[in-house]
């Protein structure tokens, strides 16, 4: 499995890819992340759905249950390769989330924010 950089970084030797399984799994969840919905032509429901949250109170255990249950559904829908078993949200500071998934080959870690009409990625860290 390979994947491109989504957002076409250049290094010296070109376009970034990302030959591991689970680099390349990585850096397709940053792209959803970086996609809010409605954003693609031809497949306008593929994308993040995490400015549904943006005035939501990310601090209350209800409502990072219902962001988790969303992001579940929503990702098994647009990214079935990355066979999730488990999702975690949590509140990184105001405006900020940290989401960490667990798939059988790693864990996907990202802290994003909510508060613009589409998710921004700060980072996100792949651990094994």
């Amino acid at each position: 499995m390979q994947e491109v950089d989504h957002l076409m970084t250049v290094t010296t030797a070109g376009v970034k890819t990302y030959s591991r399984a689970v680099e390349a799994l990585a850096e397709r969840f940053r792209e959803w992340l970086n996609t809010p919905v409605g954003s693609i032509w031809g497949n306008p429901g593929w994308g993040n759905i995490l400015p549904e949250f943006k005035h939501e109170p990310t601090s209350m255990s209800h409502v990072q249950v219902a962001i988790e249950n969303r992001l579940l559904s929503k990702l098994r829908t647009d990214l079935p390769e990355l066979n999730i078993s488990s999702i975690t949200v949590s509140e990184e500071s105001f405006d900020y989330i940290r989401i960490v998934i667990n798939i059988p080959e790693a864990s996907l870690t990202s802290v994003t924010t909510t508060s613009g009409d589409s998710a921004t990625v700060t980072t996100t860290t792949v651990s094994a």
